[in-house]
């Protein structure tokens, strides 16, 4: 119970709307303070006080309106800025699939953010990877990650609010690797070797490609989020990838924001799959013809991703995402991501 307040002896000529008025508050609020406050007393019904010998006035009120504009200004603006990143983010990935071996990954993600010109630009590197607590040393998933390590940093230029909207400089990708191949060819020998880094020399020269591949990782989705999402007031509609090297589906998202802790703000994303789209397609990763028009063997999806920022600095301390696939009313793959600032 809120004690700060001033008992007011109702006077003849007063109502509720008067007295509201005197101490510039609205109606409503008084009324409501006055109710929670009083006890044992006559609570107000009406703006008519009559029968009413007292009513309770708050010293320091906030008024609802007052108290949305103070928790908006906790939350981090609507364009990016240099330090809502921090330089290393740690991860856990799981896949919990219905049909396949679960699977946990970990690994660090360092971050280099800076302005060029009139551009952010975002250097990623991932590095420290383990697959369920273990190195990874089957030779195609170590030629792979070499491979991806041959790259690193990759650049990234970082639209107005927040999110990757292209890779920056994209031939030294493609100069990195072929500096480096003779190196990985030297330890992973052999046909299969050797189709393999034709393919990804090729796989990465094509720069919309291994865009899209880049850009359909939810890693990158989440981490990299349009920062408008942290403002939204009602539900709207957006693309997503769900599945790597896959197309994105329209989801129906909203926003909820908690402002219970006292150092941090939590943002909560939910999207619900509004799209049509078949098992096969989802696991193939393209559209087949006429294939969503079977709404018996559609997908359901839902992501749930949860923003821990600081409600001072507005930097991105943690990340909790979830995205849950169903199929026939069972869950077929459950998809998460916790990341966390070091």
């Amino acid at each position: 119970m809120i004690t700060d307040f001033i008992k007011h002896k109702v006077r003849p000529d007063d109502n509720l709307s008067s007295i509201a008025a005197r101490i510039n508050i609205s109606e409503k609020d008084l009324k409501e303070f006055h109710n929670q406050n009083c006890g044992k007393m006559d609570k107000l019904f009406v703006t008519n006080l009559k029968g009413i010998e007292f009513v309770l006035i708050p010293v320091h009120f906030i008024s609802e309106e007052e108290k949305k504009i103070e928790q908006q200004q906790l939350l981090p603006p609507a364009y990016y800025f240099l330090k809502f990143h921090f330089d290393t983010y740690s991860v856990e990935e799981n896949f919990d699939q219905s049909e396949s071996e679960n699977l946990k990954f970990n690994y660090k993600i360092d971050l280099n953010i800076r302005e060029e010109k009139e551009n952010i630009i975002a250097e990623t590197h991932i590095k420290d990877v383990t697959k369920n607590n273990e190195i990874l040393d089957n030779k195609i998933s170590s030629l792979s990650l070499k491979c991806m390590e041959s790259l690193y940093p990759i650049s990234y230029k970082i639209s107005l609010n927040g999110k990757i909207e292209s890779f920056f400089k994209h031939q030294s990708l493609i100069k990195k690797f072929k500096a480096k191949r003779n190196d990985i060819e030297d330890f992973f020998v052999g046909d299969i070797s050797e189709k393999y880094l034709n393919t990804f020399e090729e796989n990465i020269s094509d720069e919309t490609y291994f865009f899209r591949k880049m850009q359909s990782n939810i890693l990158y989705q989440i981490l990299f989020p349009n920062l408008e999402w942290f403002d939204k007031k009602s539900t709207w509609k957006e693309k997503f990838y769900i599945q790597i090297n896959s197309f994105p589906l329209e989801f129906s998202f909203q926003t909820e924001q908690l402002f219970e802790d006292s150092e941090f703000v939590e943002t909560t994303v939910k999207g619900t799959l509004l799209e049509n789209c078949s098992l096969r397609e989802f696991l193939k990763g393209n559209r087949i013809e006429n294939e969503n028009e079977d709404f018996e063997n559609s997908i359901n999806a839902e992501i749930q991703i949860k923003y821990f920022t600081h409600n001072i600095t507005k930097q991105l301390h943690e990340i909790k995402s979830s995205a849950n696939i169903w199929y026939q009313d069972e869950l077929f793959q459950k998809h998460q991501l916790q990341i966390t600032h070091n």
